[in-house]
């Protein structure tokens, strides 16, 4: 009787230390997997990328993967056909293109994900899905191969210019950019006459 307890104690621990090992092979695996820099989020301790630095990002629903680079930034009071409602418009234009062989599109924020504008002071602001800028692709899924240049209106406050971005991904992951606050980037031009100014 002794003898099949100990028999029993010896292969209980032998079963545990195995699936132990097989745990942290796992999460090596994981950490492995998931740990190329292009990929890797900037998370709330860590510094936001640059105007003109992309990143890649999981597509809406989980499908595909899409690189996207904010580019420009123009500071507006208006469009041809709106103006916003607390004085200012903050637009950024983004360069997408899918990484992958098959089409990739942006989260929205039905799907817990999109764009927002952090302020200074800390106020999150929505992009304005109803603002469309002629030339500046608004949205849906991009074709593989294909590079677009899309604008993400923001209405702030003169006081919220120069925010931080934020995109979250098809897999809840959110990346940052520090936007300038003052008109920047090579596509400015290309912007200012799609605002009709």
């Amino acid at each position: 009787m002794r003898t099949t307890a100990v028999t029993v104690a010896a292969f209980s621990l032998a079963a545990a230390l195995s699936l132990s090992a097989c745990s942290d092979e796992s999460k090596a695996e994981t950490v492995k997997a998931g740990s190329s820099p292009s990929a890797a989020p900037a998370g709330p301790s860590a510094e936001p990328l640059a105007l003109g630095k992309g990143t890649e990002t999981v597509g809406a629903g989980g499908g595909g993967k899409l690189g996207i680079t904010p580019v420009s930034v123009v500071y507006a009071a208006k469009t041809a056909t709106d103006k916003p409602s607390h004085g200012l418009y903050a637009v950024v234009a983004v360069q997408e293109r899918p990484l992958t062989d098959t089409a990739a599109a942006e989260t929205t924020p039905t799907e817990k994900g999109g764009w927002q504008w952090i302020a200074g002071d800390g106020q999150a602001v929505s992009s304005e899905p109803n603002v469309f800028l002629p030339g500046l692709d608004a949205g849906g899924p991009i074709r593989a191969g294909a590079t677009q240049l899309r604008a993400r209106t923001f209405d702030i406050t003169a006081a919220q210019r120069g925010g931080v971005l934020t995109y979250t991904d098809g897999e809840g992951k959110t990346f940052r950019w520090q936007i300038p606050a003052q008109d920047s980037g090579p596509q400015t031009a290309q912007v200012k006459k799609a605002l009709g100014g």
